[in-house]
Parts: C-alpha cells; sequence; structure tokens
C-alpha cells in the first residue's frame, strides 16, 4: 500500500468511524437521558454486574481467534473455518458454564437478584461468537463504512427502541438486558451481511497457528477486559447494586467522548497498521499524529466537562442522580488516558508484540482492581479516583512500548502531550471565570449550563481560527483533513 493511499484509507476511514460514532454518540446520549430518568440506579446496577460476566466470558471464549484473523497478512478459507468452529465451540461451552454457575456469580457480587439476568444473558457469548468472525473480516478488509452503520443501527434498534418501550411500559431492569441481546443479534445480521465468513463445525487447517497465536492476543485482551470490569464487581460487592447503578452511569457518561475519539481510530488504526507492519517509519508517523490529535481534542474537552459536570449531570438527569456528579467529575480526567492508550495498543497489535503488550495489561488490571478496592473506603468518588490512578499508569507504560516499538523518542511525546495541554489551560481558564460568574450571580442550572456552553463553542472558534499555529503541525494537518472531507468549510474562510 503506497503512503498517499494508506493515509486516504486511514483517513477516511477514521471519518466514517467518527461519523457513526459521532452519530451514536447523540443517539446513545438521547437514550440515556430517557432511560436514565424511567429506570432506577439499582436497574442499571443489575444489569451492569451481569453483563460483567458476559463480556469477560465471551472474550475468553474467543480466545483471541479474532485478532489473528485481523494481523494476519494472508488469510486462507480454511483458516476461517477453523476459527468460526473455535468460537461457535467454546461459545457454547462458556454460555452453558455461566448459565449453570449463575447462584454462584452473584453470590460473588452478593447481589442475589442477579441469577435470572446472568442466565439471559448467557445466550449473548453463543451470539457474539456467531459474529465474532465476520466482525473480524469486515475489520480487516477495513470495510469502515459498514462497520459504523451496523453499530448505529444495531444500538438504534436494541436501546433506541426495544429497550426504551420495555422500559417506559415498567419491564425495569429486564428492559435493559432485551435490548442488549437484541443489539446483540442486529449486530449479527449486520455483519454477516458486510462479510459473510466461511463456515466450518470442526476445527481444521491451522487450529494450532489460531489458537497459539490467539492465547498472546487473549492473554492481553484478557487483562484489559479484566481492567474495564474489576471495578463494577468491587463496586458491586462492597457497596451494592444501587452506588454501582450510580458508577455505572458515570463510567457510560464518560465513555460518550472517550468512544468519539478513541474507538473510531483505533478500529481503523490496527488493519491499518497491520497491513504496513514491516514499515516501522510509517508506523511511526501515523501513531505521532494519532495521539497528537488525540491530546488536542480530550484535553479542553475534559477540563470544560469537569466545569460544567455538576449542571450538566442535574440538567440532564434530575437531582435523583446527583450522586453521580463527584465519581463523573474525578472519572473525566483520565480521558486522555482512556482514549490515547488504545492507540499505543493499536501499535503493539498491529507490529505482533502479543506478549509485552498483555504483560502491560495485566500490571494494567492489578492497578485497577487495588485502586478501586481501596478507594471504596471512601465511597465512589475514592473508588473513581482509584481506577482514574489505574488507567493513568497503563497509558503511561503502554504509550512506553508504543515508543520502543516505533523508536519514537520520548521527548518528541513528552512535547506533543505538553503542547496541548498548555491548551487546554489557556482554553478552560476563561470558560471557568464564566461558570463562576453564572453561579455567583444565583442562575439556575439550565441558564448556567446554557451560557458556559455557548461561551466554550464561541471561545473554541476563536482560538482555531484567529490562533490556529498554537495547536502546531497537529492542528495543521486535521484542518486540512477537514477542508478536504468538507468543502463547504472554504465558504467560512477556512481552507487547507
Amino acid at each position: 500500500m503506497t503512503p498517499g493511499k494508506f493515509t486516504h484509507e486511514a483517513v477516511g476511514g477514521v471519518a466514517w468511524q467518527a461519523f457513526a460514532i459521532l452519530a451514536n454518540v447523540v443517539v446513545r446520549t438521547i437514550v440515556l437521558i430517557i432511560l436514565t430518568r424511567t429506570l432506577t440506579p439499582k436497574d442499571f446496577g443489575l444489569i451492569a454486574a451481569a453483563l460483567v460476566v458476559v463480556t469477560i466470558t465471551t472474550m475468553l471464549s474467543e480466545v483471541g481467534v479474532s485478532r489473528v484473523l485481523i494481523q494476519r497478512l494472508q488469510l486462507p478459507k480454511a483458516l476461517e473455518r477453523s476459527a468460526f468452529a473455535i468460537s461457535l465451540h467454546l461459545s457454547v461451552i462458556g454460555a452453558a458454564a455461566v448459565f449453570y454457575f449463575a447462584e454462584a456469580i452473584s453470590a460473588l457480587f452478593q447481589i442475589p437478584e442477579l441469577v435470572p439476568f446472568i442466565q439471559f444473558l448467557s445466550v449473548v457469548l453463543i451470539v457474539s461468537s456467531i459474529s465474532a468472525v465476520a466482525q473480524a473480516l469486515t475489520q480487516r478488509e477495513r470495510k469502515f463504512r459498514a462497520m459504523g452503520l451496523i453499530e448505529l443501527i444495531s444500538f438504534l434498534i436494541g436501546y433506541g427502541l426495544v429497550a426504551l418501550l420495555l422500559a417506559h411500559w415498567g419491564f425495569g431492569a429486564w428492559s435493559l438486558a432485551i435490548g442488549h441481546m437484541v443489539q446483540c443479534i442486529c449486530k449479527l445480521i449486520g455483519y454477516w451481511w458486510a462479510r459473510p465468513p466461511a463456515i466450518g463445525f470442526l476445527p481444521g487447517e491451522g487450529s494450532k497457528e489460531l489458537v497459539t497465536t490467539g492465547a498472546g492476543f487473549m492473554f492481553g485482551q484478557a487483562g484489559n477486559m479484566l481492567a474495564r470490569q474489576i471495578d463494577y464487581l468491587i463496586v458491586g460487592r462492597t457497596l451494592g447494586a444501587v452506588s454501582l447503578g450510580y458508577y455505572n452511569r458515570a463510567f457510560q457518561f464518560l465513555m460518550l467522548p472517550a468512544q468519539l475519539f478513541g474507538t473510531a481510530a483505533s478500529k481503523v488504526l490496527f488493519p491499518s497498521m497491520a497491513s504496513i507492519q514491516d514499515d516501522i517509519d510509517r508506523v511511526g508517523r501515523a501513531y505521532t499524529r494519532a495521539i497528537g490529535v488525540i491530546a488536542m481534542l480530550t484535553l479542553p474537552l475534559s477540563g470544560f466537562l469537569i466545569i460544567i459536570g455538576a449542571e450538566l449531570v442535574l440538567v440532564l438527569f434530575g437531582e435523583t442522580w446527583e450522586a453521580m456528579i463527584v465519581p463523573f467529575q474525578i472519572l473525566i480526567t483520565s480521558l486522555l488516558f482512556r482514549t490515547s492508550y488504545k492507540i499505543s495498543d493499536s501499535v503493539s497489535l498491529a507490529l505482533g508484540s502479543m506478549y509485552r503488550r498483555a504483560f502491560r495489561q495485566w500490571i494494567y488490571a492489578a492497578a485497577v482492581a487495588v485502586g478501586a478496592y481501596y478507594g471504596s473506603n471512601w465511597g465512589l468518588s475514592g473508588v473513581a479516583f482509584g481506577v482514574s490512578l489505574g488507567v493513568m499508569l497503563n497509558f503511561l507504560i503502554m504509550t512506553h512500548l508504543a515508543m520502543k516499538l516505533t523508536k519514537i523518542p520520548g521527548m518528541m511525546v513528552l512535547k506533543i502531550h505538553l503542547r496541548h495541554l498548555a491548551i487546554s489551560f489557556l482554553y478552560n481558564i476563561p470558560i471557568l471565570l464564566v461558570a463562576e460568574l453564572a453561579r455567583n450571580a444565583g442562575w439556575n442550572n439550565v441558564a448556567i449550563l446554557a451560557v458556559t456552553t455557548t461561551a466554550a463553542i464561541a471561545y473554541a472558534g476563536l482560538l482555531w481560527l484567529g490562533f490556529r499555529r498554537l495547536f502546531g503541525s497537529d492542528g495543521i494537518w486535521l484542518q486540512s483533513i477537514l477542508v478536504s472531507r468538507l468543502p463547504f468549510l472554504r465558504r467560512f474562510g477556512i481552507t487547507e
């Protein structure tokens, strides 16, 4: 793949993923607001706990074969069939185990009401396994437009339609469980339409390679998955289902911008970088550009969300959810770390450094577990603080790995982040002043949120149009990409 084609395809892929995820974020935000105002914290806590079990078991049942399919340069049909068979067999075993041990799992959480939800959602393991190979092949072939549309439509049907209707009809936590099931079925249909896999029911050619290579991916993925779920287990066990509901909403609210920036880039960069894995210089240039743009976007946004976090929660969700304000503000401080580490993760996966990545992901899981456990002594805010420290540690060790693999100097990475950190302070100090003036004037939450948001948008536009060079080469590059993709911007005097 030529450099020009790689850049065009990667940028186009990120653009489509970003568009789809932006639409998903908008839809998810609306659905989140309506569901949060309809259901109770305990409803969300029950499903959050059940999904911890399902998510971890689903990942284990795939044994990393999907990652192997994406990373491998040549992919014969026999390998596809073996991958399908392995994933299917293990998912059936996993689903049966989860169903059978549902009572023991609920006892681990100390939430007896979990049993029927765990048993119902165990079926998701089989559905997800059947779609996993097709999803990996779609990503491998860089069908980013199809991926974006599938993710958007499946969420819209599962949660935007089914879960909302059931919640309105009084189904409580079951509305979330059934909505999740419908979303998974829609994704299955969508990915099989985008790239039907070769079907096999018995592992054959290449099975040993899939399992041994996939084990490296799975070992790292297991650590990452545990790091992203262990805090839920600790909150549920130590603080109860209601507190888990508050924590889940705060975390999901945080993940909206994280999905918009980090997920779009990582889904595209892994297969794109894997296709040029023999050219380290190009991988390194793509990596530094990606982390620069991520820092430029997430640092100012996280500061803004911290400033107006209280008003945002109260206006969108109501006073019932006041307990999630401080945990949300603490969690949002880790926005850069949560998004940027995904870029480093894509580099390590694309370059085949599975075991070094895996080692770091288990350090990440241990850090989150320790932080959440000791933080629980100070309630949800303590958990949020401990988890954020774990996320920051993961960012540092994954960035170090990416620098070693791409031979990028550490000082270059440090300068990129310091530049955008300074711009973030320049941006957010006036926004904080506006918010405090509105609060001191005795305005209500809606007025404070509206005025502060308007000021933030106007000031962002002023900085971008009038002081573009502050953002360095990252800002210049991003503007050139936006103008090339959105020609109508030239009408407003914005040029490449």
